[in-house]
Order: structure tokens, then C-alpha cells, then sequence
């Protein structure tokens, strides 16, 4: 398990102006840019969907590069949060909060439920890795949920 990450690293289910993912993603991005991002975490930094941090950008449009150069300018997540409203395809607080929901409820398929035991491997020797939300995968993982 990732536990000390878990002081380090927000949950994927924390909001942001409404967005989850979006605080944990500021939290990435500052560790990778002090050198302390955890290199198995490093490959799925701002990558495309199906990876969370892809599919935050794909929901609002933003640039992965840019939205990096704000989150690395800012001090908080106020102006981060500024910046995101200013620059994503708008969406209302229902739209935020059905994809969330859309995000939760999804299960994988057996390839992806494959790369999962890969992946975390501790979390797949106690709970099926397959009937779970990507959510609670990572809380797992981090010491946030009781397995």
C-alpha cells in the first residue's frame, strides 16, 4: 500500500469548484514538480483517459501543459480553481456531479480488470479489483478505506 502518499495526495473523490479529481491532480503535480511524486504515479500524470487525470481533461476540455502551468504558478487552489472556470468548457453543478457519479459507478472489463491486479496487487489480494469504483481503488491503496 501507498500509505504515506495518503497525507500527500488527496482523495480522487475530493472537489474542487465541483470537479473531483481536480484537487488530487494539483496535489500530483506539485509532488512531480518537487521530485517527490512516486515514479508508479509519474506514468499517468495528465494522461489521456482511461487514466483519471485524462479524464478530467477530457471532461473540460482543458490543455494538459497549460493546466500544469497554472496549477505550478499558483500558491492554492483558489486561483487554480480561477483559472480552471476561466479556461474549461463550461458545465453546470448537476453536470459535474452526474459525471462524478458516471466515474464512480463505472466497472472495468477484464483487460482493465487485469491491469488492476497489476497494479495493485495488495488491494487485489483482499477485495474483488473488478466490482470496485477507480475511487475506491485508490483509497484502498492509500490507506483511506478499511479493506
Amino acid at each position: 500500500m501507498n500509505q504515506p502518499l495518503r497525507s500527500r495526495l488527496r482523495s480522487p473523490r475530493e472537489t474542487l469548484g465541483g470537479y473531483v479529481i481536480l484537487p488530487r491532480l494539483i496535489d500530483k503535480v506539485r509532488l512531480h514538480a518537487q521530485g517527490t511524486l512516486p515514479e508508479d504515479y509519474v506514468g499517468q500524470l495528465l494522461m489521456p483517459a482511461p487514466a483519471l487525470d485524462g479524464r478530467l481533461l477530457a471532461f473540460t476540455g482543458l490543455d494538459a501543459e497549460r493546466l500544469r502551468e497554472a496549477i505550478l504558478s499558483a500558491r492554492t487552489d483558489d486561483p487554480v480553481l480561477s483559472w480552471v472556470e476561466r479556461h474549461a468548457r463550461p458545465h453546470s453543478d448537476s453536470e459535474k456531479c452526474a459525471w462524478a457519479q458516471e466515474i464512480d459507478a463505472y466497472r472495468p472489463g477484464a483487460d482493465r480488470v487485469h491491469l488492476r491486479r497489476e497494479r495493485y496487487p495488495e488491494v487485489a489480494a483482499t477485495v474483488d479489483v473488478g466490482a470496485i469504483s477507480v475511487f475506491d481503488l485508490i483509497d484502498l491503496d492509500e490507506g483511506r478505506l478499511p479493506e
